[in-house]
């Protein structure tokens, strides 16, 4: 199923695996790769070493692996040189043995032409094969390095980017990365290995002079592309950014439809994005003006270059000095000449691009993940598989970075397993971040935390996450079936765990309700059910992972305090092993739990069971007389 699969690849490769056992720089040459990567080392403050040292070692061990490509290449580039010689020969040939009925010379020339061609066919479907196919391989490596990395990335990076911005990475950047390593080097290669031969050709096989004379414009056009080569680097940054601004404008709008249609903001949304896309159509216009004023003056020039060819090559014909068939020959060179200079600025607009594009790729990559494992993590075999549940917190104290007001104050409990800690208070009291702290979305501050007597600094993340069940306020739901939905985090059990596990959170009869069942597709984000169906849904999902500790933020206030009561009594029953830490805004959800803390302003006001906080006659007690005159008024 989609989301196993997904899950099986995500688990199975870590950072270090994915890029060891990926070497996706085995198919770019030493010399144009080292370029690029010094050039963007030099000119790019966001650049980190670690990606040049990363190619550097590729390169040293994989580089050798790129030689059958490039040979096929350039045993093609000569095939091509002797289609003018081979084509002179058979001209000399029809002039000198005019009116002969026994050509041997003619035929034998055709014979190596049809060879030739043969030859030329089959070594530009290997280099083709090597060069473009290893692209498309590095192309798949730069997509899942880029996958692993923003999976470890915390959650305070996404908060500061926008999605279009990462799809661009994902999408635009990697794909003219990839014409770079693959086209552009191609060009690359092939246009310098054929100029040598063909210039080497005309110079010492028809005519030195003419050969000089019929490159004079060539400078003129190599410099012409250069300069305006320049001004290629800076728009394609700006049309990713155009692109980046578009796909979020996209993804928002798609994600938001339905505030956007029950206000009746579809015409402004339409006036918003078209503003982008005309931006967008600006930026990519001054891309191609480029190309526009390039082209034409690449051919004007090399015009003048086959008028030159043509009017001292005829003289010299005439003179004597080369034969008829030099002189064909000579043209058939110069055109191969004209290729390679004409896909000059080609190359450099896809080398400008992918140099474009590798620098912010690198940036990306130089992103270090905030919360992560640390040297002195202790190793996931040393731990049992299955911890306690033993939660304690001392004296916590916790303020977002940016900050100067913490978002907990001296915060202390003690969960042992098998009991129930209940936490209240109001909107902005601290709730959530402490449910984050305990997975470690974000750190906390050593000696504060600790899981089975071991400060949670010091555990594995993966081994710490396996351990706690967290249902999020805001639970993601995918666009996949329920069942595979409920599986997300053990893909393992059985379809009837799946089921009890959806009869505790009361969403079984639900579910036997939809017409596929528990194979109905929900939808991206689960758009096709409820507020309420969607939390009884992460419920299910944690409560099948049977992790240890189970950490509920707000998971229930969606529901109907019938429903609400229902899945409480479930768990209790078939939870008296595991520890339970639940947050609400509702009472009547924490009422029957062992200890409650009441938070405000990320301290602990009130602490207490049900009946000794209502006894306190605090803000607990005058939530609940609030909470309860509400629901009689509403019965």
């Amino acid at each position: 199923m989609f989301l196993r699969r997904k899950m099986a690849a995500v688990s199975g490769s870590g950072r270090a695996a994915s890029l060891l056992e990926c070497p996706f720089w085995l198919t770019l040459p030493d010399r144009i790769l080292i370029t690029i990567v010094n050039e963007a080392d030099s000119s790019d403050k966001h650049a980190t070493p670690r990606g040049s040292r990363q190619v550097k070692v590729f390169i040293k061990k994989y580089g050798w692996l790129y030689l059958p490509g490039l040979l096929f290449l350039g045993l093609s580039s000569f095939l091509q040189t002797l289609l003018p010689k081979l084509l002179g020969q058979i001209i000399d040939s029809l002039n000198t043995l005019a009116g002969q009925e026994d050509m041997p010379a003619v035929g034998r020339s055709l014979l190596f032409l049809l060879l030739t061609a043969v030859g030329m066919f089959i070594t530009r479907f290997a280099w083709r094969y090597f060069i473009m196919g290893n692209s498309r391989y590095l192309e798949n490596c730069l997509r899942r390095e880029l996958f692993d990395h923003l999976l470890i990335l915390p959650v305070s990076y996404y908060q500061q980017q926008k999605t279009g911005d990462l799809m661009a990475y994902a999408i635009n950047d990697i794909g003219a990365i990839r014409q770079t390593f693959g086209p552009g080097l191609a060009l690359s290669a092939s246009a310098i290995v054929l100029s040598i031969l063909s210039i080497r050709s005309m110079t010492g096989e028809v005519n030195a002079r003419l050969t000089f004379l019929a490159l004079l414009p060539i400078p003129l056009i190599l410099a012409l592309v250069l300069l305006l080569g320049r001004q290629v680097q800076r728009r394609f940054r700006r049309v990713q950014e155009v692109f980046a601004a578009v796909s979020d404008r996209v993804q928002e709008s798609i994600s938001g439809i339905q505030v956007i249609k029950a206000h009746g903001q579809e015409q402004e949304e339409v006036a918003r994005f078209g503003l982008l896309n005309q931006e967008s159509r600006k930026a990519n216009l001054r891309m191609s003006y480029i190309s526009a004023a390039t082209n034409p003056l690449v051919t004007l020039l090399f015009g003048v270059s086959f008028s030159i060819g043509l009017i001292y090559g005829s003289r010299l014909v005439l003179a004597g000095t080369i034969s008829l068939g030099d002189f064909v020959a000579f043209n058939g060179y110069l055109a191969l000449v004209v290729h390679p200079v004409q896909s000059v600025a080609r190359i450099i607009n896809m080398l400008q691009r992918g140099n474009a594009s590798w620098k912010r790729f690198r940036k990306i990559l130089g992103e270090v993940p905030a919360v992560r494992d640390t040297p002195d993590s202790l190793p996931a075999e040393q731990l049992p598989a299955r911890s306690e549940g033993r939660l304690e917190i001392r004296d916590l104290t916790f303020s977002y970075a940016g900050q100067s007001r913490p978002a907990l104050q001296h915060i202390s409990l003690d969960l042992q397993p098998g009991r129930r800690i209940g936490i209240l208070g109001r909107t902005g009291s601290g709730k959530t971040t402490l449910a984050n702290l305990l997975v470690r979305l974000y750190d906390p501050p050593r000696g504060s935390l600790y899981l089975d007597g071991h400060d949670l600094l010091d555990l594995p993340l993966h081994w710490l996450r396996e351990q706690i069940a967290f249902v999020p306020q805001d639970n993601f739901l995918f666009s996949a079936s329920l069942e595979e939905n409920i599986r997300f985090f053990n893909p393992a059990p059985s379809a009837e765990d799946v089921q009890q596990a959806a009869r505790m959170a009361d969403l079984h009869d639900t579910i036997l309700e939809f017409p596929q069942g528990y194979q109905t597709v929900i939808g991206e984000r689960g758009i096709t059910l409820s507020g309420g169906q969607k939390q009884r849904v992460g419920l299910a999902r944690a409560l099948l992972k049977q992790a240890p500790l189970l950490v509920i933020d707000d998971t229930l206030s969606a529901v109907d305090t019938e429903t609400e009561q229902r899945i409480l009594t479930a768990l209790h029953s078939a939870l008296a092993d595991q520890s339970c830490l639940i947050i609400a805004n509702r009472v009547s959800a924490l009422q029957n739990c062992d200890e409650i803390l009441v938070l405000t302003e990320g301290c602990v006001t009130e602490r207490g069971t049900h009946a000794q906080l209502l006894a306190a006659g605090g803000f607990y007690a005058a939530i609940a007389t609030a909470q309860a005159d509400s629901a009689g008024g509403e019965a």
